[in-house]
């Protein structure tokens, strides 16, 4: 996977995305870190559902990217569930994006 350089993640990072301990014990538990975490935020699709915003990385975002020689492969399938205010809820992978049911805003 390509690393992110200190200027990108810190650009990512001055989003203020606020990890609930919820969502930080998910990610301990599931193996996920901050940088995956980033790219997923920078590189995934944005869907609104169920009253949350979901950060989704999947087969077409790692397809795309390849092209321009950015590797997701390690993020594929990786889904982060925020409120709009930008608080992260959870994180796992799932590759089944079908049980997302849109809603607009």
């Amino acid at each position: 996977m390509q690393a992110l350089t200190k200027a990108q993640l810190s650009h990512i990072e001055n989003h203020k995305l606020y990890k609930t301990t919820h969502a930080l014990t998910r990610m301990a538990q599931r193996g996920f870190n901050d940088q995956q975490i980033a790219l997923v935020l920078k590189y995934g699709r944005v869907i609104y559902a169920k009253g949350v915003v979901f950060y989704v990385v999947g087969r077409k975002e790692v397809a795309f990217f390849a092209k321009k020689g950015i590797d997701l492969r390690d993020v594929e399938a990786i889904q982060l569930l925020t409120k709009s205010n930008g608080v992260l809820i959870t994180v796992y992978r799932s590759h089944d994006l079908k049980k997302i049911k849109k809603t607009t805003f």
